[in-house]
């Protein structure tokens, strides 16, 4: 299949038709454009131009506000608000090495090729300059309100210097991507999207030199084509036209990418139309014509909106929406301004009969002014306006910076502290940063269903289409942009609170831990996704048998375990009674020592009645001894008497 060139066209010489016999289709495509950019332009190029001057500080005469206004100043509000805004588009989109991921369809039974066809599209569109070229499209949609993408097929030849220290050239299929300026575009004026349009066309200038060796190499035909004469559009709005001269050396080229009727195209039987691309050179000239070559018969352009306006192709940016409060500054500094001069620079009043003849009234430090009579009579100061009503511009010029901000919705660190108090602290700051999706959640959304998605859809294809060796032919997939990969970071979120909830013996713990892989725009989740389905596969036989034995000997060796445990539990059992045994050991030979002592000291009490009894005992026998001895006294007394 025939490769198609920088502009987007097949190089297939039988795919060509051009010459002299085809100017019907030249004048047919020039006729389609010439009134559509009319309608164009009759309703958005005074705007864009004013645009662009309010963006750039480029200053005009139709931007005087009154006829006595002599600055020509133009505050950088509205420039710092456009550049805020792509920065935080860019950032929200380019935060992460992996800005956007592929999710293959439900069902498809290799869900490893679209990871592949992800990492090898984000290394080629690093290679290839595409996210320069998106970031241009976002800064000419936040100024026109609309950012529109070309996208090219070409062949690119690789340099590399080989082990024996030669060049060695490579050639390989690169999709290339050109940002387009809605001035250089143009659409069928009844269409709201590229696909429901008639045609859409990119007119752009091109040296005569790069059209004649596009001619020599065949990818344009050989007819003669010269310098372009007519009207060229200014670009920076300074002027309302400029007419391009021979000098120039420039081509205006018209790229048509739309629908044409058969005829046009050499077949007469069928009065049908088909989707073609045709290229003219200076409104009249057929250079190329072909049928459209891609795979899904898609057009080559993607186009966004800024801020939707429906029912209009053409959006809202930012320039339009700080337009009003802008004016209005720019009107309140440059009065000031011009008041400024007035109370700065002396002007004098002077009595004109009492002058000098030709006399110079210019005021400067040691000038001598010659004058009939007294000086002061002559000569009055003269003085316009009240220096205090001055200081309350400057003040009233930072309530329509804040206006600015408050219609653009764009915020910086510039803002002063006293409009936004909030900027004062350094989470005040990390808020407003943090809150630019949500206020700028539209346009993001729009960024990736009008833009993002399409872009990346039609890249895929181009690929599929023209490098099938190095891509998978699963043309099947779905896109996530920046805001579905912000919706997945938070749902990835929930799913691991979910996660610490789940024990990991749960069936529920493999499926939650499988969305959660699968949700993630990790720049490895090629190498994760793979892991974890090997980890998730059903085992082979051999690693069944393995798994079981593993799993007999788990078994022997938890029935080992347990016995081993069984007698450590009888062993402590053991040593617990042992130790209780001991212990009413010793209770009960401290009782049978207190009672020892207790049993000898009664012993001693009965030992020491004992003896007290025998005293008394041998008292009361040596009583009855007495006793008994008078009693024999007595007696003796009495016989002896």
């Amino acid at each position: 299949m025939a490769i198609p060139n920088q502009t987007g066209e097949s190089t297939s010489p039988e795919d060509k038709v051009v010459g002299e016999g085809n100017s019907a289709l030249a004048s047919w495509v020039a006729e389609k454009v010439r009134k559509a950019q009319e309608h164009r332009d009759n309703k958005y190029s005074t705007r864009w131009k004013e645009y662009t001057r309010l963006w750039r500080g480029f200053w005009a005469e139709d931007d005087r506000n009154a006829d006595s206004e002599r600055s020509r100043l133009i505050t950088p509000a509205l420039q710092q608000a456009v550049e805020m805004t792509v920065a935080e588009m860019e950032e929200a989109v380019f935060n992460k090495p992996a800005w956007f991921d592929i999710s293959d369809d439900e069902g498809d039974e290799d869900p490893m090729d679209v990871l592949m066809t992800r990492d090898m599209l984000l290394s080629d569109f690093k290679k290839d300059g595409v996210e320069d070229a998106i970031c241009k499209s976002f800064l000419l949609g936040a100024i026109y309100g609309t950012g529109i993408l070309k996208i090219n097929v070409q062949k690119k030849a690789t340099k590399r210097i080989s082990k024996e220290g030669e060049v060695e050239t490579d050639t390989r299929v690169a999709v290339v991507c050109e940002a387009v300026r809605p001035d250089e575009f143009v659409i069928d004026p009844s269409a709201l999207n590229i696909d429901e349009a008639l045609f859409v066309a990119h007119c752009m200038y091109k040296p005569l030199s790069v059209v004649r060796a596009r001619q020599e190499s065949g990818v344009y035909a050989k007819t003669y084509v010269g310098p372009w004469t007519g009207e060229k559009a200014d670009t920076y709005g300074t002027h309302k036209w400029d007419t391009a001269q021979h000098t120039d050396g420039g081509v205006r080229i018209v790229e048509y990418h739309g629908l044409i009727p058969k005829r046009l195209l050499g077949d007469t039987e069928d009065k049908g139309m088909v989707e073609a691309i045709v290229t003219i050179a200076n409104d009249g000239i057929l250079l190329k014509a072909v049928a459209n070559p891609y795979l899904m018969k898609d057009r080559c352009f993607v186009a966004y909106q800024h801020d939707t306006i429906p029912g209009e192709f053409w959006g809202r940016g930012v320039c339009e929406k700080g337009y009003n409060p802008q004016k209005a500054l720019d009107a309140e500094v440059r009065a000031r301004i011009d008041a400024l001069a007035l109370l700065s620079a002396p002007m004098m009043g002077a009595d004109i009969t009492r002058l000098p003849k030709n006399a110079d009234m210019r005021v400067r430090p040691g000038k001598t002014i010659f004058t009939r009579g007294r000086p002061s009579e002559v000569f009055e100061p003269m003085s316009f306006g009240n220096p205090a009503i001055l200081a309350h511009t400057f003040s009233q010029s930072s309530d329509l910076e804040r206006m600015v901000q408050v219609g653009t919705g764009a915020m910086d660190s510039a803002t002063p502290l006293g409009s936004n108090r909030r900027n004062e602290t350094s989470s005040g700051m990390s808020m407003m940063q943090a809150s630019f999706i949500k206020r700028s959640k539209r346009t993001m959304q729009n960024v990736e269903r009008q833009f993002m998605n399409p872009l990346i859809r039609k890249a895929v294809w181009r690929y599929v289409q023209f490098a099938p060796n190095r891509y998978p032919q699963d043309v099947e997939f779905r896109v996530n942009a920046t805001m579905g990969i912000m919706a997945k970071e938070v749902e990835n979120g929930q799913l691991t609170q979910l996660l610490g909830y789940v024990p990991p013996e749960s069936p529920a713990h493999s499926i939650i831990l499988r969305a959660v892989f699968d949700n993630t725009a990790s720049a490895s989740k090629k190498e994760l996704s793979a892991a974890l389905q090997q980890m998730m596969a059903p085992p082979s036989p051999e690693q069944q048998q393995m798994q079981q034995a593993q799993q007999q000997m788990q078994m022997q060796a938890a029935q080992l375990e347990l016995q081993k445990l069984d007698l450590e539990n009888k062993k402590l059992q053991a040593q617990i009674e042992e130790i209780q045994a001991s212990a009413l050991h010793t209770t009960v030979k401290a009782d049978l020592e207190d009672d020892k002592v207790e049993l000898l000291a009664a012993q001693t009490s009965v030992s020491a009645e004992k003896a007290r009894i025998t005293d008394r005992q041998t008292s009361v026998a040596e009583q009855r001894n007495q006793i008994e001895m008078l009693k024999v006294h007595r007696e003796g007394k009495r016989s002896r008497e």
